[in-house]
């Protein structure tokens, strides 16, 4: 049953992250036509391109980016053995969530705040624009917790470390 749902639910934000990604196309098309085509440009296009590829990056990192493909500095880790490189990682990714736990307040007042300022054209509420690094901090947050607690796959960090010859 759990696992159907969070099936379900992994399906659903794949679609919105494409569906993201398709508007900033879309309106990066639009505003090719429009200027080259018409020779009549639209400011809102790359409005909407801009907020797009902040919402696509965030998004995608925050729910579509696996946490292991994630940028990682691992050179003294690696040459340790599995059961403690296993703890260096859980130590690393409990450092991530304090720091991310710690600015995560300071980022909802932020987005708050930006509510009441609007998009020049679009005349959008910039705490809309905003809102996805709000949900890529919490789900940073809950995904290296998840991480700590159920390790995703053992093999990464359970593999024989490399000896040099």
């Amino acid at each position: 049953m759990l696992l159907n749902v969070l099936s379900r639910l992994s399906r659903l934000v794949n679609l919105i992250g494409a569906a993201i990604f398709a508007a900033l196309f879309l309106a990066l098309i639009a505003q090719v036509v429009r200027r080259f085509v018409f020779d009549a440009p639209a400011a809102w296009t790359e409005e909407l391109a801009t907020i797009a590829f902040v919402w696509v990056v965030f998004w995608g990192a925050a729910f579509m980016t696996p946490l292991s493909a994630h940028v990682a500095f691992d050179l003294l880790e690696s040459r340790f053995a599995p059961r403690v490189r296993r703890t260096l990682h859980a130590l690393g990714l409990t450092v991530l969530t304090g720091c991310f736990l710690w600015a995560l307040p300071g980022v909802a007042d932020y987005v708050r705040f930006m509510l009441r300022e609007r998009t020049p054209v679009m005349d959008l509420p910039f705490g809309a624009v905003y809102a996805v690094f709000a949900a890529f901090v919490a789900m940073v947050v809950l995904r290296a917790l998840s991480e700590i607690i159920l390790p995703a796959s053992p093999t990464p960090l359970d593999a024989p470390h490399e000896t040099e010859s």
